[in-house]
């Protein structure tokens, strides 16, 4: 929570101006029950008409007063409270932007989308309804028990205790009720935004596997639970509420009481009573916020906590620093695995002693099944992780000493899980080569069979490309690998969830587009593996047999029994 008053510090005379109009606001509501209860008791005694003009502007003043200071109180607060979110939401950008890819491969989409916009949502209410009611409460208990003492010190005094039942000994209890609760609330609310984003995500698939009835049946689960909280915590408001009116007429009620002997005594003028009393009781809403405010508290810090500490865990790169800022000019003539070896965890090793070469030019195939350490490879190729031991090399130059954007620029990378944004198919594209002209766009369009589309790039392939189909999501991703012009094509099952037909289609398109390029494809579907100049089959972590199609089918190993297999599933 500290973090975030650090962040209203930032802007200390929005926080001054709003602090003080808010205070401002009240004090004119004091002066319009004081003087509104001044005027009827004067106006009872029948004076002249003149002797209440003065009076009367007090109470025009103070009317319109109160409402042009409210309105420019709600304008100064609120402009701050945005401020604050947007310098939440800049920094927490920049702090996720400057992590590396194993950071975004451990995190959830669902927490980041929760970070972003439900926790800095609910961090909005710490200037609103915490800090600013608790300073606005303590300025104006002071300034109203100063201005009791001109009349009575018992009645100041009394008043002064009510306050603190009011401002401190109510809220102790509503935080006593709501204990445990704001945190519980906003990891509900948190683990139903993940699991939201999770099911639409996975809509097809859901649909597919029958599983719309489960996830609807979770997510009432979910949604009730959270009902649940929140009716809790609405209850408790009410009875927060319920104290701060019964302590505010009951601090009427004394005041009244103690008042009436020094009227009766002519210690105070009867006439000025009214005013008193009714003085005193819209003193009281200056606290009526303060329990509320201990039931945001524990909502906004444990927010606070999630968004802090999502932001800030594994700052550390994996990738050591760059001893050098070896660009390459050229293609290397190779790249290629020395005595690799490899572990997420530090324990379980995911590869062991894995070597091999891909030389300039050739196809080149990675198979296995799950877990064998496939996709690990090209963690380690892309540098997202170093390795444990062993070094990759790129011609003579170990990977990890090269400048990484020039190294990366080497790769166009199609994966099964292409991110296709909700936004024009120009602005998707572009995404691979920001300044590549209309030409270039449409063109790259034509090159991998979406022609359809090529005169049509303001059109939106909706969220995720659900207006496509799951093949032409696949061509997109290869537009744009053939936009970047890249050396290198990777290609990590990019065939997966597809059908014959489709895949064949995709596979023929990547075939008429190599050329030269280098191709590395991670696959564990069996398909065009004769045009492979090499296949590496991999298990257990390790390349357990290596060579071409012809040759690994021949030996009846591993490869042959998936061929085979697989095979046999299609037939």
């Amino acid at each position: 929570m500290l973090k975030v008053i650090g962040y209203i510090r930032q802007h200390k005379a929005a926080f001054a101006g709003a602090v003080l109009l808010a205070t401002g606001t009240i004090l004119a509501g004091i002066g319009l029950m004081s003087t509104s209860g001044y005027l009827i008791s004067r106006a009872a005694q029948r004076p002249m008409i003149v002797d209440l003009f003065m009076v009367t502007a007090g109470v025009r003043f103070f009317g319109i007063s109160r409402a042009v200071v409210r309105y420019f109180e709600r304008v100064v607060s609120h402009d701050l409270t945005f401020k604050i979110l947007l310098a939440m939401r800049m920094n927490f950008y920049r702090q996720i932007d400057s992590f590396s890819q194993k950071w975004f491969m451990t995190r959830r989409p669902g927490d980041l989308l929760t970070g972003v916009t439900s926790d800095i949502e609910t961090l909005q209410n710490v200037f609103l309804r915490i800090v600013s009611p608790v300073i606005v409460a303590f300025l104006i208990g002071s300034l109203t028990f100063w201005g009791l003492t001109f009349f009575d010190v018992k009645i100041a005094f009394i008043t002064l205790l009510f306050f603190m039942l009011n401002g401190v000994v109510s809220p102790l209890i509503i935080a006593w009720l709501v204990r445990g609760r704001g945190k519980k609330e906003v990891q509900t609310r948190s683990k139903l935004k993940v699991f939201l984003v999770d099911r639409l995500q996975g809509m097809q698939d859901l649909s597919w596997m029958g599983q719309q009835k489960n996830s609807r049946d979770s997510f009432n689960q979910m949604q009730a639970e959270l009902d649940h909280i929140q009716r809790k915590n609405a209850g408790i408001s009410g009875l927060a509420e319920s104290l701060n009116n019964l302590l505010s007429h009951l601090a009427m009620f004394f005041v009244l009481i103690m008042a009436i002997p020094l009227v009766m005594n002519g210690e105070i003028r009867g006439v000025v009573l009214a005013a008193l009393i009714l003085g005193v009781l819209s003193s009281f809403e200056a606290f009526q916020g303060l329990a509320n405010a201990f039931i945001q508290y524990e909502n906004s810090d444990e927010a606070s906590k999630r968004l802090f500490s999502l932001a800030e865990n594994d700052k550390t790169d994996p990738i050591p620093p760059t001893t050098s800022n070896k660009t390459l000019q050229d293609i290397p003539e190779s790249i290629s695995f020395q005595h690799v070896s490899f572990s997420y965890d530090g324990d379980t090793p995911t590869l062991k002693d894995v070597s091999f070469s891909i030389p300039a030019g050739s196809c080149t195939a990675i198979v296995g099944p799950t877990g064998s350490g496939k996709s690990t490879l090209l963690n380690l190729l892309l540098r997202f992780w170093p390795p444990d031991s062993g070094s990759i090399k790129a011609g003579e130059y170990d990977v990890n000493r090269l400048e990484e954007t020039n190294y990366r620029s080497l790769f166009g990378v199609v994966s099964q899980d292409n991110w296709v944004f909700n936004r024009s198919l120009r602005e998707n594209l572009l995404l691979a080569k920001p300044e590549a002209t209309d030409e270039e766009l449409i063109e790259s369009l034509i090159q991998v069979g979406l022609d359809h589309f090529a005169h049509d790039l303001d059109m939106e392939p909706g969220t995720q490309g659900m207006r496509f189909s799951g093949g032409e999501r696949q061509l997109l991703a290869l537009a744009r690998a053939w936009l970047r012009h890249s050396d290198i094509w990777i290609f990590d099952e990019v065939t997966a969830h597809l059908d014959a037909n489709t895949e064949r289609k995709v596979l023929d398109t990547l075939w008429s587009l190599k050329g030269n390029k280098t191709l590395l494809m991670v696959t564990h579907r069996l398909v065009d593996m004769e045009k492979m100049d090499e296949i590496l089959v991999m298990s257990g972590g390790q390349i357990v047999e290596k060579g071409t199609h012809a040759e690994l089918y021949s030996q009846k190993g591993i490869y042959a029994r998936m061929f085979d297999l697989q095979k046999e599933v299609l037939d």
